[in-house]
């Protein structure tokens, strides 16, 4: 699989959701179920002063709801890095080698599309290969359709880099 910088909206910046890939992945995904949730303001963001108890606004409360916060059994570990690929994920990749370790790589896809090669040796490697936005904004930040286009154009380019579809995310 290749990567076609020119297929992909600029790194850095949250893409524009009337690029027409954008729309066309808005078609397939029904939002009428999806919360509408006051945005927050700022970088970092703004807190609400009130908050709603069904809504868990991790930023402001670092509430867990009913996310996986502690492995299940003694001596297991959940590794995860986030925020790659960079130029120093080949020294990372060669350390979790000798280690013989694996773990879940969260990607930012801006970084994928800059440098997918190192996508291709982390999935080759045997980790696990995961989203983490586009431009890596919070999310709650952003509109429902901002945060479809930050995670399909990360799919895209994992897809693009590895022939890999991913199943998971992390929000920044």
């Amino acid at each position: 699989a290749a990567i076609n910088k020119a297929d992909f909206p600029p790194s850095s910046a949250v893409p524009s959701v009337t690029h027409p890939q954008v729309q066309q992945w808005l078609a397939e995904i029904d939002l009428k179920g999806a919360p509408s949730i006051p945005l927050n303001v700022g970088e970092p963001p703004d807190c609400p002063a009130q908050v709603d108890p069904d809504v868990c606004y991790w930023t402001c409360e670092d509430c867990a709801n009913d996310d996986v916060v502690e492995c299940p059994d003694k001596n297991v570990w959940g590794l995860t890095f986030d925020d790659g690929p960079t130029p120093a994920t080949p020294d990372l990749l060669a350390f979790l080698d000798q280690q013989q370790v694996k773990a879940t790589f969260f990607l930012i896809g801006a970084n994928v599309v800059q440098y997918p090669d190192m996508v291709v040796k982390e999935a080759a490697a045997g980790h696990h290969l995961a989203s983490h936005t586009w431009s890596h904004h919070a999310l709650t930040t952003l509109t429902n359709e901002q945060i479809v286009a930050e995670i399909k154009w990360t799919e895209k380019a994992i897809l693009d880099a590895t022939g890999l579809r991913v199943r998971y995310m992390r929000p920044p």
